[in-house]
């Protein structure tokens, strides 16, 4: 013992270094030296817990049940069906909780798509305010993720959505557009007709180049040309009685968007084929008046062959009957047109009115309706309503779709087509991207207003800005000198001599 006791005495003493070392010698002789740790172990932090706590493992991960059930179930609920705010609200406690399912991802997207569709009563603005969320970008972002767990059934659903929440997402576009192509020949008739419509009326459609920039940088595939094949496809197949109305009409409007007015398929032109089985599966007017969307459908494709000129025009007319044609002229008007445009001005499209206002120039605002509406001049009823319209003959066009990448814009495919519409009337189009337009300050964007009033030779009217120039109704004056009431008022008189003297 006494020499295991010398022994640790010299190893202390070879630990000690400094001057100090014979006042720690003296003080290490009293009581054994003790060192704070840097950190704290585990030991330690077990050995002060009390007993109760150590009959289990406090530091073991305990898997969380199956939240998606209950999400699923949560989104299915009346509450949350109608209100975009708690769809996102639950992706994002799906979310926090560790959950990455596709199944959650696709059912909030899609939903979100189907409370903004063509029949709904949210304004364009809405539909931006939801697209620019944090959490509805996060939503597109976690799709992209898990995009090789998404089943390729799901394509059709995922792009009617984007096309209903007019939002064009890059990264995940060049994904779906290839399961699209994938699956061409097994699509059926309705996925067909989605896929084409949907496709053209986010701009993606006709024989110009489409590619996509990945996440990498890098370019994808070119996809042009695809709603030339879905149109082919349709094509092949035959007319069966379980087919809907919608579908040819919705099918050949998408040909219209795209400017596929050239595809052939076996039996010549595609578009006056789709045209005439659309029209076969309305025999009466009954039928035709209670068809909805397919009016809308028809109408248009007739009217834009009509002013276009294609080579496939005189094939079109004599596809549409008519009596369908006389129907949906006289009816236009008051029971389709109204019905079919978008409720409220876009945000884009309000900051361009203020630009206007700020740089006085005279313009009529689109939802203006009739005031704002063009066509030929021999047009007994207009069909389409310009964003602005200046004169001479200028057409203001506001496109608010994300690019395909960074400096590469592309109108939607309903700006694309009124834009070749409004340029076949006479009128000069100018269209402004929103990808630009929101970078710059208030200078800037009055200043390119200025610019695009030089280049398109914009002619003011005095009369009219002297018409429309607000006269002051109070007078200027300084703070405090405002002009007060009177507190004195005069008695009504007596209403004869006899009461006054009574």
């Amino acid at each position: 013992q006494l020499q295991l006791g010398g022994a640790m005495a010299l190893s202390r003493l070879a630990r000690l270094r400094g001057p100090w070392r014979g006042c720690r010698l003296r003080w290490g002789h009293g009581r054994g030296i003790t060192y704070t740790p840097t950190m704290v172990s585990m030991e330690a932090l077990r050995a002060r817990q009390p007993k109760e706590l150590l009959q289990t493992d406090v530091f073991r991960t305990v898997p969380p049940e199956d939240l998606t059930p209950t999400d699923l179930a949560d989104l299915a609920s009346a509450e949350v069906a109608t209100n975009p705010a708690k769809v996102l609200e639950i992706y994002r406690r799906h979310v926090l909780s560790g959950g990455m399912d596709a199944t959650v991802f696709i059912r909030a997207f899609a939903q979100l798509g189907f409370l903004f569709d063509p029949n709904c009563f949210f304004s364009a603005a809405d539909r931006q305010i939801l697209t620019r969320h944090k959490h509805f970008r996060c939503l597109a972002h976690d799709l992209w993720k898990v995009r090789e767990d998404l089943p390729d059934a799901v394509v059709p659903l995922l792009l009617y959505s984007m096309n209903c929440l007019d939002y064009r997402c890059a990264p995940l576009l060049p994904h779906l557009l290839e399961v699209t192509r994938r699956h061409l020949t097994t699509w059926r008739v309705e996925a067909l007709s989605l896929l084409l419509h949907s496709i053209a009326s986010l701009g993606l459609g006709g024989t110009s180049p489409l590619i996509f920039d990945d996440h990498s940088g890098q370019r994808s595939t070119n996809f042009a040309g695809l709603t030339a094949e879905l149109a082919q496809e349709l094509a092949l197949r035959p007319l069966e009685d379980s087919d809907s109305v919608q579908d040819w009409a919705r099918a050949a409007f998408g040909m219209v968007l795209a400017e596929d007015y050239d595809v052939e398929g076996p039996e010549g032109h595609v578009l006056p084929l789709l045209v005439a089985r659309a029209c076969e599966l309305l025999p009466t007017k009954t039928e035709l008046e209670s068809s909805g969307w397919a009016q809308f459908f028809l109408y248009q494709t007739l009217y834009c062959v009509d002013v276009e000129k294609p080579a496939c025009e005189e094939a079109v007319k004599r596809a549409m009957p008519m009596w369908i044609q006389e129907v949906l002229h006289h009816r236009w008007l008051d029971h389709i047109v109204l019905l079919a445009q978008p409720q409220g001005a876009d945000e884009m499209q309000r900051d361009v009115d203020r630009c206007l206002q700020r740089t006085n120039t005279q313009a009529l605002l689109g939802q203006a309706l009739l005031n704002c509406s063009f066509g030929r001049d021999w047009d007994e009823q207009h069909c389409w309503f310009a964003a602005f319209l200046m004169e001479p003959k200028v057409a203001l066009e506001c496109d608010s779709m994300l690019p395909l990448g960074v400096g590469r814009p592309r109108p939607s495919g309903w700006v694309a087509l009124k834009s070749r519409v409004a340029r076949k009337v006479g009128f000069r189009v100018v269209t402004l991207h929103d990808c630009f337009w929101r970078h710059l300050t208030e200078d800037q964007k009055d200043e390119q207003m200025l610019r695009i009033r030089a280049q398109t030779g914009y002619q003011h009217d005095p009369g009219l800005e002297k018409i429309q120039k607000k006269i002051r109704q109070t007078p200027h004056t300084y703070k405090g000198l405002e002009t007060k009431r009177k507190e004195w008022t005069p008695q009504p008189g007596p209403p004869s001599d006899d009461t006054a003297f009574t």
